[in-house]
């Protein structure tokens, strides 16, 4: 219990510490900047509480917001798909999945693609509008959205693909 106390702790600064000092920095495209945080929110295990995922989601979005100055846009983004996560779960996979982690599943590739892409889209489309907070805006929002989704997506395919459990 102590041991995944500490892991959940360790993920949550190494989040925090990637995202800051590395992959705010990469602005592909010249607006593009990928949310690798959200590999701590989707990663999250499945049987711990609800609660401590809220919490945790609020403090990473407001940790984030003060090092980039976002007035509260990843709070709030992140506060929601760690509300809504697991409604994602139940549609992406049907039910709750056995295991207790996305890292050692053994459901359908497709199943965790959907669930990834679409806490992704949630969270991207989110952060977009409270930042923008403009209606008129809608294609910027947009494009905005989609192409951090699919950058994001890249690259926590990647992660997790190195840190998945080999059977």
């Amino acid at each position: 219990m102590v041991q995944d106390s500490l892991r959940v702790l360790l993920g949550f600064f190494v989040a925090i510490i990637l995202q800051v000092l590395i992959f705010d920095n990469i602005n592909l495209f010249g607006f593009s900047c990928p949310a690798v945080y959200l590999f701590f929110i989707i990663s999250f295990r499945f049987d711990n509480s609800q609660f401590a995922l809220i919490l945790l989601g609020f403090l990473l979005g407001f940790v984030l917001d003060v090092f980039q100055n976002s007035s509260g846009a990843n709070t709030i983004a992140t506060l929601l798909i760690s509300y809504i996560r697991p409604m994602v779960i139940r549609f992406s996979f049907g039910v709750i999945p056995d295991n207790n982690t996305l890292l050692n599943m053994k459901s359908r590739l497709g199943n965790q693609l959907v669930y990834i892409g679409l806490m992704i889209l949630i969270h991207q489309f989110f952060l977009q509008s409270i930042a923008y907070f403009d209606v008129t805006h809608i294609t910027l929002i947009l494009r905005n959205s989609l192409v951090n989704t699919a950058l994001t997506f890249i690259l926590l395919l990647a992660t997790l693909n190195l840190t998945k459990k080999k059977n």
